[in-house]
């Protein structure tokens, strides 16, 4: 389309459209896939979970292995506590900043709140509220955690609510067709509903309240408005809901033990049946036979009240005393020795052989059960197939394949909805301890932003033992109760010091040797159009600067050092890393999450032929 305009120029106006949409070409911004076409409602309780929830919780009581099994994965979880550590994106964010301040208050500070049910419940610890929130995670299929906020819709604290009382709203009304006919079309119902005794209490969806388009929802009615004042009961706490991913259930999770239902039932069957066939585990069935006589009413009583008394008796030895005999009148006994008459106990069936049965198939039982829950039997107390060594290494493959990926999970979530969302906040998470594996780059790495968390204020030696290093000899310059941050301090400018490792140095445990110096020329060709190097500095706290061989694929980067530089080279790194290191917002977090824990690495003796920048570096050790 062309327009003239008053001084004769004309100008042209392009329209593009695309086939199926209105000329507007935008992204999709949700999901487009379709819901599903019926869902199983009550009226006012949300969508019908797959399982019934309470019937669910019901197995803890029956169970005993699969309660000890639940309580151990949610007590690695999150039991042994955490720690408020920068987020891998954050790029050195400052421990003294008003964001570390605001993330601390919310989990620590004595103005926070925590509980483990509704108000005047005993108060709690976070680490007792978000263990609490995993068993119902493993045990019914998701968890539940309430949002406790002040007037201003501030977060000051998370409740547990049980699983088994919370249900997701979604409902369905029946529509008229065009041909007359009625079906039934899902209505959006927002949020969460909590059913108690016939009570119900709404909830709203984590974050609704913190956005551009604010959500709130009646606590008492469920009506859902774009202002608080807007709802004549008050606005209803969000709810933070946390599903056990499940392909066969849109909105709901469901445990992972649920393919253990038949052998959980079985195990509960064979108590009954070994109840009844021991009578409570007592004593089994015995015929008592008397030879030569007849047992008197009142024997035949005290011999069956012996018997109940035995019941549930770990020591089931007794003396029987027969108070007198009958004998028919024919009988010579009857004028004789009463001491010829026998009494005998005969068991009634093959009790050893039953006895030993139960206990094998109980044994097999607990190790289904345990198997399905990923859980290594030593950890529940079942060790007639485990030992020492082979016990140590499926704890640790517990932890670093069960437990390490449930924890990434949920501290990702509990970052994103309160961390960001609600409390404004993107440089600090939290980090679960993580009891039994055996990853120490991992846990270096970790123990390195804890230090950096508090601002190096911890002795030098607890910082070495954190990162996994020996102690400082007697004879270091540096007393090994000095604070990190002290270090500095402790050394004039005429002090030779030993050149300390970089903060976000590459692990010593992926060192594989040292080379003389930088190998190849900045000039050296690769092809008659492609030079072989390429170099880049960096602005950044930890990196000066990079070089990468094309041929050779090493990557040469230089560090910040105290008081001298630090040159490290990473073995067989792809082209494409190394662009992404030279393009990335912040070098130093690329570096950290891309190539750091990545590659082997040598580290360079000599600096000749490095384009000076910083200081030389001086000779490496072995530390």
């Amino acid at each position: 389309m062309t327009d003239d305009t008053d001084d004769g120029e004309t100008r042209v106006s392009l329209s593009v459209s695309t086939p199926g949409n209105s000329g507007a070409m935008e992204k999709a911004t949700e999901t487009t896939q379709l819901d599903e076409r019926r869902i199983a409602t009550d009226v006012g309780r949300g969508i019908v979970p797959p399982y019934n929830p309470e019937t669910l919780a019901s197995f803890q009581e029956l169970n005993e292995t699969h309660q000890a099994c639940l309580r151990k994965k949610a007590r690695y979880e999150c039991g042994y506590g955490f720690d408020i550590v920068p987020h891998p994106s954050a790029d050195e964010p400052d421990p003294d900043g008003g964001s570390y301040e605001t993330v601390s208050d919310f989990w620590h500070s004595s103005d926070s709140q925590w509980s483990i049910g509704p108000e005047n419940t005993t108060v709690a610890t976070p680490t007792e509220v978000l263990e609490l929130a995993r068993l119902d995670y493993h045990g019914i299929g998701w968890a539940s955690l309430e949002i406790l906020v002040e007037g201003d819709g501030t977060p000051v604290g998370l409740a547990h609510v049980p699983s088994a009382t919370t249900r997701v709203r979604k409902t369905t009304t029946e529509v008229e067709t065009e041909d007359g006919e009625t079906r039934e079309e899902i209505e959006s119902g927002h949020g969460y509903v909590q059913i108690r005794q016939g009570r119900r209490r709404y909830f709203g969806e984590a974050g609704d309240r913190y956005g551009d388009d604010p959500t709130f929802v009646d606590k008492e009615t469920g009506d859902i408005a774009s202002s608080a004042e807007d709802l004549p009961n008050g606005p209803a706490n969000e709810l933070i809901f946390v599903p056990n991913p499940s392909p066969i259930s849109l909105y709901y999770g469901i445990p992972d033990w649920v393919a253990a239902m038949r052998t959980m039932a079985a195990d509960e069957a064979a108590q009954e049946m070994n109840h009844d066939i021991f009578d409570n585990l007592g004593i089994p069935h015995y015929a008592i036979k008397v030879y030569g006589g007849t047992l008197t009413e009142d024997s035949k009583e005290e011999l069956r009240q012996l018997q109940e008394n035995l019941k549930g008796e770990r020591y089931r030895t007794a003396i029987l005393e027969v108070e007198g005999f009958e004998f028919e009148s024919d009988n010579p006994l009857a004028e004789g020795d009463p001491s010829d008459v026998e009494i005998e106990f005969e068991p009634l069936g093959a009790t050893d052989q039953n006895d030993m049965e139960f206990q094998q198939f109980r044994e097999r039982n607990e190790h289904e059960i345990a198997k399905v829950h990923e859980v290594p039997p030593i950890l529940i107390n079942v060790t007639s197939t485990s030992n020492r060594s082979n016990s140590e290494a499926q704890v640790q493959e517990f932890a670093e394949d069960v437990i390490a990926p449930e924890q990434a999970k949920f501290e990702a979530r509990l970052y994103r909805i309160l961390h960001q969302t609600a409390l404004g906040v993107d440089d600090w998470t939290i980090d679960f301890e993580l009891r039994g594996a055996d990853r120490p780059a991992e846990e270096a790495r970790t123990a390195r932003s804890k230090i950096q968390a508090v601002r190096g204020a911890i002795p030098v030696d607890r910082a070495l033992e954190m990162i996994g290093e020996d102690p400082l000899p007697e004879d270091h310059d540096v007393d090994g109760d000095t604070l990190v941050a002290n270090v500095g301090a402790e050394f004039d400018g005429d002090t030779e010091m030993q050149a300390s490792r970089p903060e976000d140095a590459p692990p010593k445990e992926n060192k594989v040797g040292t080379r003389p110096g930088v190998t190849v020329q900045a000039d050296d060709p690769l092809s008659p159009d492609e030079v072989r190097v390429d170099m880049a500095q960096f602005d950044s706290s930890n990196l000066v600067a990079g070089l990468y061989d094309r041929e050779t694929r090493d990557l040469y980067i230089r560090f910040h050092g105290d008081p001298v530089d630090r040159i490290y080279v990473y073995l067989d790194v792809p082209e494409e890393t190394w662009q992404g290191l030279k393009e990335a917002g912040s070098h130093g977090s690329y570096h950290h999450e891309n190539i750091k824990w990545d590659y082997v690495y040598e580290e360079l003796t000599d600096t000749t032929g490095w384009p000076q920048i910083g200081a030389s570096a001086p000779t490496p050790t072995d530390d």
